[in-house]
């Protein structure tokens, strides 16, 4: 039984295959945009807690440190920020 495969050779299946690509390329950079920004977002959030406890003076562990870097979550780095400004000690922070 031989089947007739001349439509995936003709130039409308490669202009749509060539379309497909093209839509998956472009999807593909505005996801990549898209976790750059969140990344890029979080990074200087955290060096924003780390800027606020060092203008009060309060200094992280090492361990604490790994913590902030580490973590991605923007809206956890933003409540950690935001008791920065009122914490006395940097387990206040994390507590």
């Amino acid at each position: 039984m031989d089947t007739d495969l001349s439509f995936f050779r003709s130039e409308s299946a490669q202009r749509l295959r060539a379309q497909g690509r093209e839509q998956g390329f472009e999807q593909g950079l505005e996801e990549g945009r898209e976790q750059g920004r969140e990344q890029g977002l979080g990074q200087g959030v955290a060096r924003s807690v780390l800027t606020v406890l060092t203008g009060r003076g309060i200094e992280l562990s090492a361990d604490q440190r790994k913590l902030l870097a580490d973590t991605t979550d923007v809206d956890q780095l933003n409540a950690w920020l935001l008791r920065a400004v009122t914490a006395t000690r940097a387990e206040e922070l994390f507590g």
